[in-house]
């Protein structure tokens, strides 16, 4: 998938310079009847039967995607705030993600089967002689590029993600995750594949924030993982914690940190994404880069995980953190350097009631490396290693909001020419405290 990198980007650059997307209204797509039962020989009420009352699964089409999701690209000022709620879960952050590798041209051999050069060409043809297809390719029900599942479902507790994953494995099927979406390369939205959609799970952070206690520091870590969060959060000299749900966006977490924040006299500050529509779910897993909350000063949002919880592909529910550490102050280092990493298996998956959850030792057949885990996982994309179901994040003391200016003037010089002179101006600005 890399080598389409450099394509991806330059589609997407042309067809908004072009102003192709959201050219297509709901009117202008095919009203054709959908695909329906994707894979009927499959026993799916024994999936049906094991969710819990609040999850749901749902058959989807192509009038699904046109039909909820197109009317917001056709908007002057588009937002993907109202794509979110839409009952079928299929739309996705830019209309063209709906097709394989963002791109709608029909191919009967799949994008993602060309050769760059064959991705490259298709961008010329785009330029040269399809300008004028570009709407037709979109309202076309049977377009070979399409890139949606046929069934979504919306799971509401780690034990529907657990049974979609078995079911999953024991019938041949792929999985695919979506939180936000944003990805070009369709992993949240591939077809063929059942749908996990993650926006109606648990949402921990309105009640997510824990003030660790600093009596624990130098305690040991409780077998089921229970103080790792906070003994961890301590050694880095930091005292507070998010958790935050797999169906949770950066938009719901700041929420609940502004909340906090006003109740408490603000006191938390969460390294996150610049859009609220991103999902730590996908912006931490590939780094996060966090150049507008504080990234140089507290690392990037991969840096800000301490604990991981997720459902592995052989169906089993895991948690997973560093339980041992050193000091490297001595080598540069601001944060204790991680030399074990531990997990645990829930030993009763079916159970729907958190309370009730009992996590013990992963037992010796199941061969998990949780130190390689943890390594793959923070870094390796959303959706690739499990589907995440909670994470504990870092938070730092809240720090007033410094406003950079750029302030572009004009000097009368002798030559009557105007010479730009920029001055770069930096200010405190107390209007953005109550704001974040």
């Amino acid at each position: 998938m890399a080598s389409f990198a450099f394509a991806d980007a330059a589609r997407f650059l042309l067809l908004t310079v072009l102003g192709i997307p959201g050219s297509l209204s709901t009117a202008d797509a095919a009203s054709a009847s959908p695909v329906s039962g994707w894979r009927s020989d499959l026993d799916w009420a024994a999936l049906t039967s094991k969710l819990s009352s609040s999850a749901s699964l749902i058959d989807t089409s192509y009038d699904d995607y046109a039909g909820e999701c197109f009317p917001e690209f056709s908007e002057p000022s588009p937002t993907t705030y109202a794509l979110i709620d839409q009952p079928s879960g299929m739309c996705l952050p830019h209309q063209f993600l709906g097709w394989e590798m963002s791109w709608p041209r029909p191919s009967e051999n799949g994008h993602l089967n060309q050769t760059f050069n064959q991705a490259f060409q298709d961008i010329l043809d785009l330029v040269y002689d399809a300008l004028t297809d570009v709407d037709s390719w979109l309202a076309d029900p049977t377009n070979p590029s399409l890139n949606l599942p046929s069934k979504v479902l919306f799971p509401s507790i780690a034990s529907d993600v657990v049974a979609a994953v078995n079911f999953a494995k024991e019938n041949g099927l792929e999985i695919s995750v979506k939180n936000s979406g944003h990805s070009y390369q369709g992993a949240s939205s591939k077809k063929d594949t059942l749908l996990l959609n993650m926006n109606r799970y648990t949402h921990y952070a309105p009640t997510g924030i824990t003030d660790c206690d600093a009596s624990i520091l130098g305690s040991t870590v409780a077998e089921d993982l229970s103080t790792q969060p906070c003994l961890l959060s301590l050694a880095k000299n930091k005292s507070s914690l998010i958790r935050v749900g797999g169906g949770e966006n950066f938009d719901k977490v700041y929420r609940a940190l502004i909340a906090a924040n006003e109740e408490e006299g603000y006191k938390y500050h969460l390294v996150g994404g610049a859009a609220g529509t991103v999902s730590p779910m996908g912006w931490s897993w590939q780094g996060g880069l966090a150049g507008t909350t504080g990234g140089r000063l507290y690392g990037f949002g991969v840096d800000q995980v301490v604990q991981l919880e997720m459902v592995l592909p052989n169906g089993v529910h895991v948690k997973f953190g560093p339980t041992e550490w050193e000091d490297a102050s001595a080598e540069g280092f601001t944060v204790p350097r991680t030399k074990v990493v531990s997990g645990v298996c829930r030993s009763n998956p079916d159970e729907h009631d958190e309370e009730n959850w009992v996590w013990k030792s992963c037992p010796e057949d199941f061969d998990i490396d949780f130190n390689d885990m943890w390594f793959a996982v923070r870094g390796g994309g959303g959706g690739t290693w499990g589907v995440v179901t909670s994470v504990y994040l870092q938070l730092h003391d809240y720090l007033p909001v410094e406003n950079i200016c750029s302030i572009l003037f004009h000097l009368q010089q002798k030559s009557a020419l105007p010479s730009p002179l920029s001055l770069l101006s930096l200010r405190h600005s107390t209007y953005w405290r109550h704001r974040f």
